[in-house]
This record gives C-alpha cells, sequence and structure tokens, in this order.
C-alpha cells in the first residue's frame, strides 16, 4: 500500500500497522498510536502503541498527548503523526461518545526543514490512506504547530 502526494511516496511499514489502525477505529483499542515518518525510505512506521491497559490510573489520553507533544524526551521537537481514541460529550444528547482523532504534529520548535517538507507534503496523501484503509473519516484530521491548537480542535469535537 502506496500513499501519494506530490512527489513524495509514502510506503506503509508493514501489513500489521495498517491492520492496528483498522482495530483501533472498530474495538478503540489501542487508546494511542503515534506515526512517523522514516526520512531515508519514506516508510511510515508507528513508532509508539499505548493500549487502555497501559494509560496510567487517573490519566486520559488528553493526558498523555499533552505529555507527548509538551516534553523534550517525547515528540516536543518532532514531527509525527497522532491517531487517538478521543472520548467526549454527545453535543446533541450529552451522551458520552467517542472519536478517532488524526492530527499531524510538527511543532514550531522543530528546526528540521526537510522533516517538515516531508510532512507536510505527505500529508494528503496519508489522510486519503487512513480513510479508505482504516476508515477514519478525514473531518476528524487536523494539523498542529503547538499545543494550544491540539487544545482549540479538542474542544471543538
Amino acid at each position: 500500500k502506496q500513499w501519494y502526494q506530490r512527489r513524495v511516496a509514502i510506503t506503509a511499514g508493514n501489513e500489521e500497522d495498517t491492520q492496528m489502525l483498522q482495530t483501533m477505529r472498530k474495538q478503540r483499542d489501542p487508546i494511542m498510536v503515534v506515526i512517523t515518518l522514516q526520512m531515508s525510505k519514506t516508510i511510515a512506521e508507528i513508532e509508539k502503541t499505548v493500549y487502555a491497559k497501559d494509560l496510567p490510573e487517573g490519566k486520559t489520553t488528553v493526558d498523555l498527548l499533552r505529555s507527548l507533544c509538551c516534553e523534550e524526551d517525547q515528540f516536543q521537537n518532532k514531527p509525527c503523526i497522532v491517531v487517538m481514541n478521543y472520548v467526549c460529550k454527545n453535543k446533541r444528547s450529552g451522551a458520552d461518545t467517542d472519536k478517532v482523532l488524526v492530527f499531524k504534529w510538527i511543532p514550531d520548535t522543530c528546526s528540521k526543514i526537510r522533516q517538515k517538507m516531508v510532512y507536510s507534503s505527505a500529508w494528503e496523501g496519508f489522510k486519503t490512506m487512513l480513510n479508505s484503509f482504516a476508515n477514519i473519516q478525514t473531518a476528524n484530521m487536523f494539523e498542529a504547530q503547538d499545543y494550544d491548537a491540539i487544545e482549540d480542535k479538542l474542544a471543538e469535537c
């Protein structure tokens, strides 16, 4: 499976990664995966997976996301694509519901221009792939350069 956008071709790392994304959408576990692009090979691979049982007690996926994006030893200065199960309230009924959200994280603090360009060039093709292979709605996909932008998008859900 290949994800194309302009001159950048992104190839799925393996069938297991594709299956994991489908399982995530259907079963809501894992609750979060972090996908990185291998620059030299333009291969997308799941670098980090978090299952519900691995979430520390009293923490939410939003807490996990905050540490992922804001801590230096995580992805504070490194681009990635995050797929997460987000629990929110239905605006009409007030009942709990969940959505699979996807966002391209390219922090302002990332100094590697080539990484930024590859992620930006591959984004549209990547969204198409997630929509067609994992059946994740493109309306639930967005881009973020800082954590405030993520919080704004989460508030809209």
